[in-house]
């Protein structure tokens, strides 16, 4: 489910146009929220903020996906985003326009140098201008004027890059923010108010942040089950990847073993958030008991680590930018031996061992994505065997083995946000 950061912020403001440097994620206590399912589709979200002698009040109402909602409002890709403003005046006020936007940001820092808008969707409800405001009066006397309103986000955006060059066009990214991560991707709903020009009167807005979800229809789960039927290179939708290990082996002489080794990913390497990641495991030595010692499913270690790649621009002081990155884990692979364990291979004059695997992905995962000053990448990391008896030679720390896969959503069922 989406982390939230805010609900609702109430801020004053002199100029529509102008891009406030960091958004506020302070929720202020003059505004309210409430919401109300409306069935399996959407789910209704309203903020208001009472108004006083600096400004009308002003009710925002937006409905969101109610399979992927909570505490914000969400969105899947392509879709609309749409609602009611309400504002009520003062007796006397002036209202000269009435503007809704969505911004989508990505945020690496505190500075406007750190703030990428890649999204910046606006319409103009009313001006005064276009017509008389009368024509807007809320019929429902729960406030004086009402319009509704409608954005439709768009699959995808184009961005220019920073050192020039041709527009590069990337997919919406889904909302992230996480602890200890710098870098975050913010979507925020915007209504904003122009009043009178009496400086002494300044202008005001209601805003609430908005989650997105990417969707992907034509995602691939993994099936453990396959592996049951795996052949080596004989399944075209395995990926096989070689990689070597030698260490010394302790176990009644110390020696040194070498062992060859070949991971196998079902693929396509794209996976569903929620399905498994299944793994097949072939291992070959010529010393029988170092293979023995290794064909363990605790001395196999494998996991999905997840690399944050971010444009730091706070810690550059004031060079130009360099790219910092946040390396997790999220998540380690279960082994168990497979049925054809220590098989002996007399042409190679060697032994061989397999072991299966998956690697579950928690349906939290946040979709791989790349745009602008953003990567969001995930991969399959083989680290050194762990065995009492078996010291690796090169460092304990080297990975054996990475290998990219992507991390995507699929089109969303109830049961997984239950």
């Amino acid at each position: 489910m989406l982390d939230t950061l805010s609900s609702a912020y109430l801020l004053d403001f002199d100029d529509f146009e102008s891009e406030p440097k960091l958004p506020s994620y302070t929720c202020q206590s003059s505004a309210g929220c409430s919401t109300v399912l409306t069935g399996h589709q959407q789910r209704k979200y309203k903020y208001t903020v009472a108004k006083s002698m600096a400004g009308p009040g002003i009710s925002l109402t937006v409905s969101g996906d109610s399979r992927i909602s909570n505490e914000i409002p969400a969105f899947m890709e392509g879709g609309e985003v749409a609602g009611l403003v309400q504002i009520s005046v003062n007796n006397g006020e002036d209202i000269r326009a009435v503007h809704v936007s969505l911004k989508g940001r990505v945020l690496t820092g505190r500075t406007s140098d750190a703030v990428c808008t890649f999204l910046d969707l606006r319409k103009t409800l009313w001006t005064a201008q276009s017509g008389s405001l009368e024509t807007h009066r809320d019929s429902t006397n729960e406030y004086d004027y009402i319009w509704p309103y409608s954005l439709v986000l768009p699959k995808e955006v184009a961005i220019s890059p920073v050192d020039g060059g041709k527009d590069q066009v990337f997919a919406l990214p889904h909302s992230f923010a996480e602890p200890g991560v710098p870098a975050r991707v913010q979507y925020e709903l915007i209504v904003s108010l122009e009043q009178t020009k009496w400086k002494w009167k300044r202008n005001r807005r209601i805003a609430t942040e908005l989650g997105y979800v990417q969707s992907n229809p034509n995602w691939l789960t993994g099936d453990l089950s396959a592996v049951a039927t795996f052949r080596a290179g004989a399944d075209a939708n395995w990926k096989a990847l070689d990689f070597s290990l030698t260490g010394n082996v302790s176990q009644f002489q110390l020696r040194t073993v070498d062992f060859h080794c070949t991971l196998s990913l079902k693929g396509p390497l794209c996976f569903a958030r929620g399905s498994s990641i299944p793994l097949h495991l072939r291992l070959r030595c010529r010393d029988k008991q170092a293979l023995e010692l290794i064909s363990s499913p605790d001395a196999v270690v494998v996991q999905l680590n997840r690399r944050v790649n971010y444009r730091d621009v706070q810690m550059c002081g004031g060079k130009p930018s360099r790219w910092s990155s946040v390396i997790e884990s999220m998540g380690v692979a279960t082994w168990k031996i497979h049925e054809e364990t220590l098989s002996e291979e007399p042409a190679l004059s060697c032994y061989h061992s397999a072991l299966i695997g998956k690697l579950k992905l928690d349906r939290d995962l946040v979709p791989s994505a790349v745009i602008a000053n953003l990567a969001i990448e995930y991969f399959i990391s083989v680290h050194p065997f762990s065995s009492p008896a078996f010291q690796p030679k090169d460092n304990k720390g080297a990975l054996l083995l990475s290998q990219m896969v992507q991390v995507t959503t699929n089109l969303l069922s109830q049961s997984e946000h239950e």
